[in-house]
């Protein structure tokens, strides 16, 4: 089968750009051609795979650089050359779109209107060129015609596309992401767990929270710095057992800045601490004894299945599309309110009490896990490659 793939970058760093990686690498390894159009490539980037570099004329300007790559996809990858056309990206027309981020004006809610903001920047930020070049390519996308298939990773998602543009469910299916379950596995916390508290400088038998993940005030950190106040101001864990926060992932240096003036503003500059990106997640997450996101949205969040491959218990928002892996109580928890300071304290202290309940928590969340493995959302994937590619030539005989 012959494949294109379209998204700004093919690199392993970031949850979309991860998942496309281990994506096209299974798709080599069961022989189809893949062709990858993106600005930027990896120069680890699989040698198997036939790279597009996109002109980036325009990357200085936000909005043209939306516009340009757009259009450069709509005149040159066209739909009838290829058996499958996959976008991840802001395009308009392809065969299989797979939406990682949601409507625009749902996302508005959280990225623009909840910032501490004036109502006259938030309304022109709303009108910028930048998000109407946004709306514009979105509403392109999800118009009959420009589609075959729309893939989300929620029906979190699902739900947001289909009421806001009339789709029907079977247009805009759901599938889960994988998982790599041989990667993220219960028997890195004895190999991790006290190598990577050392790394951290914490003590050994410290609690961990772990959260990870780029765009802090989107992920809720400002609510886990709250949570690490509180949890302190009334005495810490039992036994005076230390704690850490620790917050991995990409985010502006202003912004960083911003968060570390906060945790000493509070007196959690020693127990909350920011580590920037970083490549190898599973030691983080061998490390954690619990993991949190309590974030305002998430189409999904690939993070969260991971900790949870790991044995991990996972407290999710409820706006999160990974939230939908969790049963309250028994495989992790649901944090209704991203919020909900009082909540996360609540259930550190638990665990933190009971170590065989987290391990009970943690051996639940792993069986959940295995149900979504890499090798069970690659052929469901590669179903829909097939049923995709069968339509076309179907068509194609008729016109």
């Amino acid at each position: 089968m012959r494949v294109a793939i379209t998204h700004t970058r093919y690199c392993a760093k970031g949850g979309v750009e991860r998942y496309i990686w281990d994506l096209v690498k299974r798709l080599c390894d069961a022989g189809h051609d893949v062709h990858y159009f993106c600005h930027f490539a990896d120069s680890h980037a699989d040698p198997r795979v036939k790279i597009h570099r996109i002109p980036n004329r325009w990357k200085h300007i936000r909005f043209m650089k939306v516009w340009s790559f757009d259009r450069w996809l709509t005149r040159h990858v066209r739909r009838d050359e290829w058996d499958v056309i996959h976008g991840f990206s802001k395009s308009s027309i392809q065969d299989i779109y797979t939406d990682g981020s949601g409507c625009l004006l749902d996302y508005q809610t959280y990225s623009i209107d909840e910032k501490p903001e004036g109502d006259l920047k938030k309304a022109l930020r709303r009108a910028s060129l930048h998000q109407r070049q946004v709306l514009a390519i979105e509403e392109r996308r999800f118009t009959r015609g420009n589609f075959s298939k729309i893939v989300t990773m929620s029906d979190l998602v699902a739900k947001q596309i289909k009421q806001r543009y009339g789709l029907s469910d079977d247009e805009v299916v759901t599938i889960y992401n994988g998982i790599d379950i041989e990667r993220f596995v219960p028997a890195l916390r004895p190999t991790y767990s006290a190598a990577y508290r050392e790394r951290i400088v914490t003590a050994p038998d410290s609690f961990v929270v772990l959260c990870i993940g780029n765009d802090y005030r989107r992920k809720g950190i400002p609510t886990l710095i709250e949570a690490a106040r509180l949890l302190k101001s009334r005495g810490g864990l039992p036994g005076g057992r230390p704690f850490r926060f620790a917050i991995v992932g990409k985010e502006r240096h202003t912004v960083e800045n911003e968060m570390s003036a906060i945790c000493k503003k509070v007196g959690v500059y020693a127990e909350v601490k920011f580590y920037g990106p970083q490549d190898l997640v599973e030691r983080w997450m061998g490390m954690a004894d619990l993991f949190v996101l309590p974030s305002r949205f998430d189409a999904f969040g690939n993070v969260v299945p991971e900790a949870m491959a790991t044995g991990v218990p996972a407290l999710v928002s409820k706006k999160a599309g990974a939230v939908e892996l969790i049963a309250d109580g028994e495989n992790g928890y649901v944090l209704e309110d991203p919020d909900d300071a009082e909540t996360i304290v609540k259930r550190v202290l638990e665990l933190a009490r009971d170590e065989p309940l987290r391990q009970r928590l943690g051996a639940a969340a792993r069986a959940i896990a295995e149900k979504y493995t890499w090798d069970h959302h690659f052929s469901r994937m590669l179903a829909l490659y097939d049923e995709v590619a069968a339509a076309k030539k179907r068509n194609a005989l008729v016109r």
